[in-house]
C-alpha cells in the first residue's frame, strides 16, 4: 500500500471548475466560483490574480478523486480565501493508517493551505469569512484569528503598524461574504 503522503496530491490550478466542481456544488449548493478572463490592449492575462487548489486522492492506479477544493483570489495586499471545501465521507473511506496520517498533518484543508502558502506568500495577509465552528478550528491551527468584525478571520504575513492592519480588516470587511 502506498503511503498516504504518496496518495494525495494537492495542484494548482487557475480553474479547477472541471475537477471540482461537483464538491463544491456537494458542500456549498451553489454554483462554482469561475475565474474571469481578463483581456486588455495591453493584456490577455486570464484570472491572474486567482488560485484554486484542488486535493486529488488515488484510491488505486485506476482511480483519482477530487478530495478538496479552495479559491484564493488576489485583492490589493492580501489574498481572499473561500469556497474551502472537503468530501464529506472521505475521511471514513480512508484505511486507518492513511487516516492517522492525515490526522497528523491537519487534515486536507490543512495540508491544501500548506501547499497554497508556499506560493501565495507575497501578500500582508490572507483573509477568510468564516462563521463555521469546525472549520474555525482547523483555520486557527494553520495562524487564521478572529478580527473585531463578524466572520471576518486574517492570517498575517508580515509585521505591520496596528493602524494599517485595522485598514486592511476593514477594506475586507466592507466586501462583504465572499
Amino acid at each position: 500500500m502506498k503511503s498516504f503522503a504518496d496518495s494525495l496530491h494537492v495542484v494548482g490550478l487557475w480553474n479547477a471548475k472541471f475537477f471540482a466542481e461537483d464538491l463544491f456544488r456537494e458542500s456549498f449548493a451553489s454554483d462554482f466560483p469561475v475565474p474571469p478572463e481578463v483581456s486588455s490592449l495591453s493584456t490577455s492575462a486570464r484570472g491572474a490574480d486567482w488560485y484554486q487548489y484542488v486535493a486529488f486522492y488515488k484510491w488505486s492506479e485506476a482511480s483519482i478523486e477530487p478530495v478538496g477544493f479552495c479559491n484564493w483570489i488576489r485583492h490589493g495586499d492580501a489574498y481572499l480565501e473561500g469556497g474551502m471545501c472537503v468530501r464529506k465521507n472521505f475521511y471514513r473511506r480512508l484505511s486507518r493508517p492513511h487516516w492517522q496520517e492525515c490526522k497528523l498533518r491537519g487534515g486536507i484543508a490543512q495540508i491544501m493551505m500548506d501547499t497554497a502558502a508556499e506560493k501565495l506568500n507575497d501578500c500582508a495577509a490572507w483573509f477568510g469569512h468564516c462563521g463555521d465552528k469546525k472549520a474555525l478550528s482547523v483555520v486557527t491551527r494553520f495562524g487564521y484569528h478572529l478580527t473585531d468584525r463578524p466572520h471576518v478571520i486574517v492570517k498575517w504575513f508580515r509585521d505591520m503598524p496596528t493602524e494599517r492592519k485595522q485598514e486592511l480588516i476593514d477594506q475586507v470587511a466592507a466586501l462583504g461574504p465572499f
